[in-house]
């Protein structure tokens, strides 16, 4: 009887920890962490610096204010830097309109995030520059990257999504501990 319910605690644990996360994201506080980027991305050298660019979601949908846009300048030996200035430039690349930025602040460390909700769907250009504390060239001068990040629309999918995570996940969850309930009260 206790390995079942221990089975069953497992089982509900699993569930709220994959499907859990995605619903309450937005009461989690945020954390920053370091980001060694997706080989596939537009990661970028300058210099003696990698510049890692990963966006969540990797595509991001216009209209989602879930959308952030994660960067991290790393030194040559792929360790963060400390105390650098860095400011952020989001333009539509078709007409080159400055849709956002974000102006120069100090980051403790070079692994940056940036929340923003794209307009409509496109492909932007995400500029960083950075100032970096201590280097000759980069200090007076900012290290300056571009990014092009294409913004897809919702759509569909996007329904759906939100159709599993909303009502049918927690819908089956209700069922299944219901039905793990009855089967073990038939056996009392």
């Amino acid at each position: 009887m206790q390995s079942k319910f221990a089975s069953l605690i497992i089982i509900a644990l699993a569930l709220i920890t994959i499907y859990g996360v995605e619903h309450f994201r937005s009461a989690i506080p945020s954390a920053n962490a370091h980001f060694f980027g997706v080989p596939i991305l537009q990661n970028k050298t300058v210099g003696n610096y990698k510049i890692v660019f990963q966006p969540y979601p990797l595509i991001p949908i216009a209209e989602d204010n879930s959308t952030q846009i994660n960067l991290s300048v790393l030194d040559n030996e792929g360790q963060n830097i400390n105390l650098m200035f860095s400011s952020l430039s989001i333009k539509q690349k078709e007409t080159g309109e400055l849709v956002k930025t974000f102006p120069y602040r100090l980051y403790e460390f070079s692994d940056m995030t940036f929340p923003y909700t794209f307009p409509k769907s496109g492909t932007y250009v995400v500029t960083l520059n950075s100032k970096i504390n201590g280097d000759p060239v980069y200090s007076k001068n900012p290290l300056v990257v571009d990014f092009d990040l294409p913004v897809r629309s919702g759509g569909l999918f996007e329904s759906f999504r939100e159709l599993m995570i909303y009502f049918l996940t927690p819908a089956l969850i209700a069922i299944t501990g219901l039905a793990i309930y009855l089967r073990m009260k038939k056996r009392i």
